[in-house]
């Protein structure tokens, strides 16, 4: 008999109070307030007829949960295991157009449709489906696997990516596509070529595609399905050309090294600058996840990533940082590690409190590895090694809870002359982000201790080492 999972629900992250959530489909400043939407299911816990869901915020942090924005109610939308699926949110002349999949069935040949359409709202809340949907009524490709059109504003005219395949997203010969459009007036979309086709392992479709400009670079991330090292999200920095629907890759890498940042999108906030959030789930044809973790009583399942901020470095590697630091007490926490030896970092109730460190190991040159390892009352661990001597990051999941348990995974990683490692660490309700190097390196996961007592260590190998933390514990508002 599986044992039971401790269920908290967050205070820094975005969850619904009932129902399912998924991929975020769009984050904008407008009219005063940020406007979240999402893909959800308000009426179960599990993935079903797809609506999209609407919250507001003043600081990204602190939400208030508003009804559904998209409802599947029109013929081109209405399958059971279909209805509004992802897409974005663009701003403009004071209004919100909303670009979504609408997945349907056709009643004579059973074949799935899927064709993205169009809503708009002059006030973020009350949403109205443009009269000529679909605008796109089917994939070059002539499959059902087309989906989450991004739609960005460049070279004068509006832009929009939307994720496919060359055959069929469960044939495990075929290459995701991005495919590219371009409109003058957000209504009308001119076809314009295959902008990026994966090669082999790469994934056999291209969800939840995402394209910005950072640094004078352009950088396209996508969730790929079926690729062969199993990595939740992917981004390739290079050249662009929109007008020979050109894409030259020169770098790339993943936003995440964790099993759970899903469909991630970038997002300006009210100062300009770029964000990334993301759902904190998977999917089954990662081989790892069993399922989507147990479900709170009342039907709640599935979180929001914390927003991050974008940057890059100049080689080419993106980095994310927590995008707004959790008020700190300012009590600086000193200790030294010996050799071989250990400290525990933080020991925090989860149904009571969230908790967010940040600080800095400065290691000697002997030290061949460092280890933040996670572990519950019951013995439930996972770790997180830092290897120097072999320049890898090495996570391990085989000792985790009954629905996190997965094995090892070893990542590589340029870290071999780091003699210091800044860290922050955000344990929030059942979501676990852990930023390294800056955020260089990420790893983010859904966790559900059998007992509500969560222990934070740091260990180190081959010499000692110097830790350094501020940690902020607060109250968990009683339900």
């Amino acid at each position: 008999m599986r044992e039971q999972a401790c269920i908290t629900r967050p205070r820094w992250h975005f969850a619904l109070q009932q129902g399912w959530i998924n991929d975020p489909n769009g984050l904008v400043w407008f009219k005063g307030e940020y406007h979240l939407y999402f893909q959800c299911n308000p009426y179960s816990n599990q993935w079903d007829k797809m609506h999209w869901g609407h919250a507001v915020s003043q600081d990204l942090m602190h939400w208030e949960e508003c009804q559904p924005a998209l409802v599947p109610e029109e013929v081109y939308e209405d399958d059971q295991r279909g209805g509004c699926f992802s897409g974005s949110v663009v701003a403009h002349e004071g209004r919100l157009y909303a670009f979504y999949t609408a997945v349907s069935r056709d009643k004579e040949s059973g074949q799935v449709c899927s064709r993205q359409c169009l809503a708009c709202s002059d006030d973020g809340y009350q949403f109205t489906k443009y009269k000529g949907n679909p605008i796109i009524s089917e994939s070059p490709s002539g499959n059902s696997d087309f989906r989450d059109p991004k739609v960005i504003f460049c070279k004068d005219r509006w832009q929009m990516l939307v994720g496919g395949t060359s055959g069929s997203a469960s044939d495990r010969k075929s290459h995701g596509r991005i495919y590219l459009y371009h409109s003058e007036d957000l209504i009308h979309w001119n076809y314009d070529g295959i902008l990026y086709e994966g090669k082999d392992g790469e994934g056999t479709m291209f969800e939840c595609p995402d394209l910005f400009e950072l640094n004078g670079k352009w950088v396209i991330t996508a969730s790929p399905m079926n690729r062969t090292d199993f990595l939740p999200t992917i981004y390739m920095v290079g050249a662009l050309s929109f007008k020979n629907c050109l894409f030259c890759k020169e770098s790339g890498g993943t936003l995440d090294l964790g099993p759970h940042y899903y469909a991630s999108q970038a997002y300006h906030d009210r100062d300009g600058r770029l964000l990334s959030i993301a759902w904190l789930g998977g999917w089954e044809w990662m081989p790892w996840i069993e399922d989507h973790g147990p479900s709170e009583t009342k039907g709640y399942r599935g979180l929001m990533s914390c927003p991050r901020l974008l940057s890059m470095t100049r080689d080419g590697q993106l980095r994310m940082e927590p995008y707004r630091s959790i008020e700190s007490t300012g009590d600086l926490c000193v200790r030294t590690i010996s050799i071989n030896g250990s400290l525990e970092m933080a020991h925090v109730n989860t149904a009571e409190h969230s908790l967010y460190l940040h600080g800095q190991i400065s290691r000697k040159k002997s030290v061949r590895s460092l280890s933040f390892t996670f572990c519950d009352d019951d013995g439930h661990t996972i770790s997180l090694t830092l290897d120097f001597l072999f320049g890898s990051i090495i996570r391990d999941y085989s000792k985790a809870d009954p629905w996190s348990r997965s094995g090892v995974k070893i990542y590589r990683a340029e870290i071999g002359e780091e003699m210091d490692v800044p860290f922050d660490i955000i344990y929030d309700g059942n979501a676990l982000e852990v930023y390294l190097f800056g955020g260089r390196y990420n790893i983010s996961s859904m966790l559900y201790p059998t007992k509500s007592d969560l222990r934070i260590s740091v260990s180190s190998r081959g010499g000692g080492c110097k830790l350094s933390w501020e940690k902020v514990r607060e109250e968990r508002a009683r339900e």
